[in-house]
């Protein structure tokens, strides 16, 4: 049995400028996937999401809005998961539980290029080298924007039909870099950056309106960033043989082998 479904719902975004998953910059994705069930309780699926993530200081819940920082960027995520569903194991696909929550973990690659606009125009953050990524020494190197993540969570089914299921599921996605917002450590040193990038540069490092205000510091690196995908989906299986379970069929009948001895009529 496979099935192939799609998904929308939200996402949100945990780092320098939101550290909470907070609903005031939750912004819209969508996604397609494809599920294979191998046993009653355990599924693979593979699925494609894209969405988009952003956020600013000076929100409900910023950590620092003295620094006056924002971004925004489209996320496309390719994922592999194991899903393993609290279904009875004595009934078939067809007789399956009415509602059946499940667990899910597995691996995912996604892309990502945090954005920002300023005086009209947008500017791409990771060429820009806001924290000093483009002057060499010993600044960091350039961030890159494809990237891997682990993708796990929750979610439940419920049953519409005998092929068709409908649920929901909240699925977090731990990364290993620290710039989906293009924040993670130090500002730069401005002269350097003009010199080198230029004044736009310098204006997109350090947007506060008193630079005195703060220390050197502009982000925290010991923390990751994270995304999270909160979705209702749909899916439609319909049978194959490639996993049908082959079974014999009353050959042992009576605890004896009489059928297999037994010719068949023409």
């Amino acid at each position: 049995m496979i099935g192939f479904g799609i998904s929308a719902g939200a996402v949100n975004y945990a780092g320098e400028l939101d550290d909470n998953f907070t609903l005031q910059f939750t912004r819209l994705g969508v996604g397609v996937h494809a599920t294979a069930l191998f046993f009653s309780r355990m599924h693979a699926r593979l699925a494609y999401f894209h969405g988009q993530i952003g956020a600013h200081d000076g929100g409900l819940f910023s950590a620092d809005n003295r620094r006056n920082l924002d971004f925004y960027s489209d996320i496309d995520e390719a994922s592999f998961v194991l899903m393993y569903k609290f279904q009875n194991r004595k009934r078939g696909f067809t007789k399956r539980n009415f509602a059946t929550p499940y667990l899910f973990a597995g691996i995912a690659g996604f892309m990502f290029n945090p954005k920002t606009n300023y005086n009209g125009k947008t500017y791409e953050l990771q060429k820009v080298g806001t924290e000093g990524q483009n002057l060499g020494g010993n600044y960091a190197k350039p961030y890159n924007l494809q990237q891997w993540s682990i993708p796990f969570g929750v979610g439940f089914m419920l049953k519409v039909t005998q092929k068709i299921d409908f649920g929901g599921e909240c699925g977090f996605r731990k990364t290993f870099t620290d710039y989906l917002d293009d924040i993670s450590t130090y500002y730069p040193d401005k002269e350097q950056l003009r010199a080198k990038q230029g004044d736009i540069a310098v204006a997109l490092s350090d947007r506060s309106a008193d630079p005195s205000l703060h220390s050197r510091v502009r982000g925290n690196p010991t923390n990751k960033d994270w995304y999270v995908y909160t979705n209702l989906h749909i899916t439609y299986y319909f049978t194959t043989t490639l996993f049908k379970p082959y079974k014999l069929k009353n050959q042992f009948k009576d605890n004896t082998c009489k059928h297999l001895m037994t010719p068949k009529k023409l």
